[in-house]
């Protein structure tokens, strides 16, 4: 089998949620910290065209946010365990909070940091050809256009505020599918979210294939036209009868095709931040 870099470079979140225990907290005084996160790595040959999967890792990121400026450390495998250390990483603040990450050194290297949003991602090509991008296990897209057709034809709804969030697992090849703010006008609901979990997970050339049918659900629900949500119920009465989505990496791509219970049809497409 040919040998996988599992190479991948990653971030601390400045509350440190993400962080593996106290010693990693970031130290906020100065605007350093340094945090070790759990990723995952998609790696594809882009010499040979072989998919080569994706595994878990965890990386450590010391960034000094004043100075824009950060190390990285990236651990890889090419038969045996190896960390490589990135100390040229320049940190482009874009908006608060958001940062671009380059390095001098090695211009393959590329991504971001999003502070605010407890998000990133990261990109490399090995001097072998091989591609890869690393996520945390939490894929998220917010910036999503969403129609919702029924089955009575009578009506249809759009939506702009609805937000995806996938959870990898990558050992098990599957994954908790999480919906958040989705209108069912014809039951007057509006689901405050709606969770299917061990959905099948297929890795592709780009990204992931996530889909299967009749998906057992849990949701949180208020009446749609109750815009305090002050009565919020739970039902477990409207599992995905089919989902079908497709997660591109490469390009930052959401497309999804679902349906909510036997009524309601949902089509959407998106991206993690708006261009």
């Amino acid at each position: 089998m040919k040998k996988i870099l599992l190479l991948i470079a990653t971030m601390g979140l400045l509350m440190g949620t993400l962080s593996c225990g106290n010693d990693d907290e970031p130290k906020r005084g100065d605007g350093k910290f340094t945090v070790n996160t759990p990723m995952i790595n998609h790696v594809y040959n882009t010499v040979t065209g072989e998919l080569l999967g994706i595994a878990d890792t965890y990386n450590k990121l010391t960034f000094d946010t004043a100075a824009h400026k950060a190390t990285l450390e990236l651990r890889y495998n090419d038969g045996s365990d190896k960390t490589l250390v990135l100390s040229d990483i320049t940190a482009k603040g874009i908006k608060q909070g958001f940062y671009t990450l380059t390095s001098a050194s090695d211009r393959s290297f590329g991504g971001y940091v999003d502070l605010g949003e407890s998000s990133m991602r990261y990109y490399y090509t090995t001097s072998d050809g091989l591609r890869v991008i690393s996520t945390l296990p939490e894929v998220f897209f917010r910036n999503t256009e969403n129609t919702v057709t029924y089955d009575d034809t009578t009506r249809t709804t759009t939506m702009a505020s609805t937000m995806y969030q996938f959870t990898i697992n990558a050992s098990r090849r599957n994954a908790t599918v999480e919906v958040m703010d989705i209108v069912h006008a014809k039951d007057l609901k509006r689901f405050i979210n709606i969770k299917a979990y061990s959905v099948p997970v297929t890795v592709t050339e780009s990204g992931y294939a996530i889909g299967g049918q009749n998906l057992n659900t849990t949701a949180l629900y208020t009446a749609w036209v109750d815009s305090t949500g002050s009565n919020v119920a739970t039902t477990d009465k409207y599992p995905f009868k089919t989902f079908n989505a497709t997660i591109d990496l490469v390009n930052d791509r959401l497309e999804a095709t679902y349906m909510i219970g036997g009524s309601a049809t949902v089509t959407a497409t998106g991206t993690t931040y708006r261009d």
